[in-house]
């Protein structure tokens, strides 16, 4: 093949890989499933130094009716672990303004 063809089908393929990406990644449609605030009100409530501190703090959030649930997962690197909440009673709202906890 010639360099020309070469690049050519080189360009056809990128293209047709972005359509195929931009189609996948469409908006919804209406007939799908609406996400509610309920579905995406997930926020960082605190980073720890190892999972058992973070599951720990997790379940006394709970406990205390700061969040509804919770999840650890790894941080940005690899020095710590983050807490992730979501929901919660009266003090869901104070947990998000005050920071978060040192652990």
């Amino acid at each position: 093949m010639r360099p020309t063809r070469i690049r050519t089908a080189i360009a056809l393929g990128l293209s047709a890989g972005a359509v195929m990406w931009t189609a996948a990644s469409s908006p919804a449609t209406a007939s799908s499933h609406a996400v509610t605030s309920a579905d995406t009100d997930w926020w960082e409530a605190g980073h720890y130094d190892t999972t058992a501190a973070c599951k720990r703090a997790g379940k006394a959030g709970v406990e205390r009716h700061k969040w509804a649930e919770y999840k650890c997962r790894p941080g940005r690197n690899d020095n710590y672990v983050t807490l992730w909440a979501r929901g919660g009673g009266s003090g869901a709202a104070s947990a998000r303004t005050t920071g978060p906890a040192a652990g």
